[in-house]
């Protein structure tokens, strides 16, 4: 799981019912329908100047935004006011759940508020060892270290901190990043390992965020089979890999994908679906969100609900078509039913058009809209 990718994607999610709008960050106040927003706009005001025709230089204000960064306290505590008064109902406090990551290093890790434990609140023998005894490091950063999160010690000392900090700076939900169950293991660790103490973390993640009046969200990338094992524990999923060709090769593949949203929504959690992830050729599987708001509308309830619905991240910059795919759920209206398959066809019809998906080794994605 890359945390890039919830720093860059977590401009986060949407779909789904009406939203509001506001012209620009100082000026009309939103709609007042941040029930149905549409859009979870996560890394807050970064994307004002990336919508274009109908949308053209407004910011969508939604009823949960999972991320906000700025240079300073400051900066950032305005940014979240101003969020607020424009309706946002959840403020996401965003950590790692896994390593560790020096303060004072380049990109969102040198922004406020503090997005994992740095080194100095550490101890030396939290970090895990690969097989050699070498500290073991996220890829590619020799200063980022994996913790030992199995161990209650580590747990308290991330979790404490990380809710000690949303607390003080009036957040409601801890967003919870680098969570991993049985797809991926840093060295040293089987996956099975690795998954035993994600799931420790998790539960004692859960203890403390009742104990503080917190929702709870997590960043994962974890195979489908799996998700009931730690869906118990959390508010809202976030996920990477939603609509990947993986699940899009095959009918029974697709298929387990759309049972499973259905299965959490129904179990009461929010999923936040990601758009403009790279695959491990570094190719775009959905770089503008059209293939993953398509596949949410194939699930969403009749009426959307805070939690216990399902959004899309990250809209990018296209407008397609007429308006862009957020403005899909407002064109199309309500569902008329559940989606049905017809060969490798599935489609959902809506009061004013229908969408459909084809899969295969070429998938195909069809939008119509009656006007």
């Amino acid at each position: 799981m890359k945390t890039k990718i919830l720093v860059l994607c977590i401009t986060l999610l949407g779909l789904l019912g009406y939203f509001s709008l506001a012209k620009s960050q100082d000026e009309t106040k939103a709609t007042g329908k941040s029930q149905n927003s549409i859009l979870f706009n996560g890394w807050y005001g970064r994307i004002k100047e990336k919508w274009q025709g109908p949308l053209h230089n407004t910011v969508v204000f939604t009823w949960y935004t999972g991320l906000t960064s700025a240079e300073n306290e400051q900066a950032y505590r305005k940014l979240v006011n101003n969020q607020r008064k424009n309706g946002v109902k959840f403020i996401g406090y965003y950590y790692s759940a896994t390593t560790s990551y020096p303060s004072t290093n380049v990109g969102r890790f040198n922004r406020f508020p503090e997005g994992a434990i740095p080194p100095e609140a550490i101890k030396y023998s939290w970090i895990l060892r690969d097989t050699n005894g070498q500290l073991v490091t996220w890829p590619g950063r020799k200063n980022r270290w994996f913790i030992d999160i199995g161990k209650s010690e580590v747990q308290d000392a991330i979790l404490t901190r990380a809710i000690k900090n949303a607390k003080r700076l009036g957040a409601n939900v801890l967003n919870l990043d680098n969570w991993n169950y049985k797809s991926f293991a840093p060295a040293g660790q089987t996956k099975e390992q690795w998954a035993e103490k994600n799931l420790a973390l998790l539960i004692r993640a859960r203890e403390l965020t009742h104990q503080h009046n917190l929702k709870l969200v997590v960043n994962q990338a974890s195979p489908f089979e799996h998700w009931h094992k730690f869906a118990p524990y959390l508010d809202g999923f976030a996920f990477e890999q939603s609509t990947h060709s993986i699940w899009l090769t095959k009918r029974n593949l697709y298929e387990m994908e759309l049972n499973t949203y259905e299965q959490m929504m129904a179990m009461g959690k929010s999923l936040f679906l990601f758009t403009y992830i790279y695959s491990e050729t570094r190719k775009a599987w959905d770089p503008d969100g059209r293939k993953v708001a398509t596949t949410a509308l194939l699930v969403m309830p009749q009426d959307n609900p805070h939690w216990g619905g399902i959004y899309v991240s990250l809209s990018g910059s296209e407008v397609w078509p007429v308006g862009g795919w957020t403005m899909w759920p407002e064109q199309l209206g309500k569902p008329l039913g559940p989606r049905k398959w017809d060969g490798n066809t599935i489609t959902r019809k809506f009061e004013h058009g229908s969408i459909s998906v084809t899969v295969g080794e070429k998938p195909k994605f069809n939008i119509h809209f009656e006007y």
